[in-house]
C-alpha cells in the first residue's frame, strides 16, 4: 500500500513531459486513474460482502441442531444388554449407555433416553428427523444404511455368535441347515442367517428377549445374535443353553445421526476421539467386557 503515493507522482512526471514535447498541438486525454480506484475498490467491497455472507452461510450450517436445546435425545431398543437395558429400577443401563453419556459430558449436553422404541424403527426415526438426536443399539455400519442416515466414527467391534440349547446335540452352524432360527428383525444378525444358513427357517423377532424365549420354550433351535448380547444373555438369564460359534464377520458399531445435521455428526467424532484419548473409552470396555 505504501508504494501508491511514488506510483503517482511518477506518472504526473511523464505526463508533464509528454505534454511538454509535443509537437502536434492536439489535445491529450488524460487517463482516468479515479476511475479504476473506484473500480478496485467496489470490487474489494463487493468481494469482501461476499466473503462475509459465505461466512454467515458457513455458521449456520455449522450450526448444531437438536431436539430438545442442551440435551441430546436418544433413541435406542433398550432389551440389548449389555449396549442398553432396564435395570430393575427402570434406569437404562449399558455399555452405549455409558458411552454416550461420557460423549453427552464432553459435548456439555444432558444425556436423554427416549423410551425403549423397537430396533428396526430407529433408523426411519432418525431419518425422518423430529423425535430424536440420535440412534444406538448396536448398528453396525453398512452401505445400505449409510444411503438413509449418517454414521460417526467407530465405538465398537463386533462378531456374529449363535447360542443353542445345551441338549440340543447341535455343535456348529453347519448343523442348523433346514431349522428354525430365532433373530431381531433388522439386524445384521437376521440377514447373515438368511445369507448363510442353508434352507433355514428365519424368525424375526421384536426384541432379543422373545428370540431367547423362543429357543427356551423348543419353537426354535438356534438364536444368531451380535456375540455378546448372545454371551450377556446365555450368561445372565439362559443357563441352559450356550454359544456354539463366533462368525467373523468384522462388524463395526457407530452412532446414526440425520444427514440433515452433519454439524452434531461432526461434534460427535470429537467427542469421541477425546473419550478414547483420555481412557474413558477403555475404562467403560473394562467394565462391561472385562477386556
Amino acid at each position: 500500500m505504501k508504494k501508491w503515493p511514488l506510483l503517482a507522482a511518477g506518472a504526473l512526471m511523464v505526463a508533464a513531459l509528454c505534454m511538454f514535447g509535443c509537437s502536434s498541438g492536439q489535445p491529450q486525454t488524460a487517463t482516468d486513474g479515479g476511475s479504476s480506484s473506484s473500480s478496485s475498490s467496489s470490487s474489494s467491497s463487493s468481494s469482501s460482502n461476499d466473503t462475509t455472507a459465505q461466512d454467515n452461510k458457513d455458521a449456520a450450517t455449522d450450526e448444531i441442531a437438536l431436539i430438545t436445546p442442551g440435551k441430546l435425545t436418544i433413541a435406542a431398543s433398550q432389551d440389548f444388554p449389555p449396549f442398553e437395558n432396564l435395570n430393575t429400577n427402570g434406569e437404562v443401563e449399558g455399555f452405549e449407555v455409558d458411552v454416550m453419556k461420557a460423549i453427552c459430558e464432553e459435548m456439555g449436553l444432558e444425556c436423554n433416553y427416549l423410551p425403549t422404541i423397537k430396533f428396526d424403527s430407529i433408523l426411519p426415526l432418525i431419518s425422518a428427523g423430529g423425535k430424536a438426536d440420535v440412534g444406538v443399539s448396536g448398528f453396525t455400519v453398512t452401505p445400505d444404511r449409510a444411503k438413509e442416515i449418517d454414521f460417526t466414527d467407530v465405538i465398537m467391534d463386533v462378531n456374529q455368535g449363535c447360542a443353542v440349547k445345551k441338549d440340543s446335540g447341535i455343535t456348529s452352524v453347519d448343523q442348523l441347515a433346514g431349522k428354525k432360527i430365532a433373530c431381531q428383525s433388522g439386524t445384521t444378525g437376521y440377514e447373515w442367517a438368511m445369507e448363510n444358513v442353508e434352507g433355514a427357517d428365519v424368525q424375526a423377532f421384536d426384541e432379543m428377549t422373545g428370540a431367547f424365549a423362543a429357543l427356551d420354550s423348543g419353537q426354535v433351535e438356534a438364536v444368531i445374535a451380535d456375540l455378546p448380547v448372545v454371551q450377556y444373555y446365555v450368561l445372565n438369564a439362559y443357563q441352559d443353553c450356550e454359544v456354539i460359534a463366533e462368525m467373523p464377520t468384522g462388524e463395526q458399531y457407530a452412532i446414526i445421526v440425520s444427514k440433515d445435521n452433519p454439524a452434531l455428526t461432526a461434534a460427535l467424532n470429537d467427542a469421541i476421539a477425546k473419550i478414547k484419548a483420555n481412557g474413558t473409552y477403555d475404562q467403560l470396555t473394562q467394565k462391561w467386557f472385562g477386556a
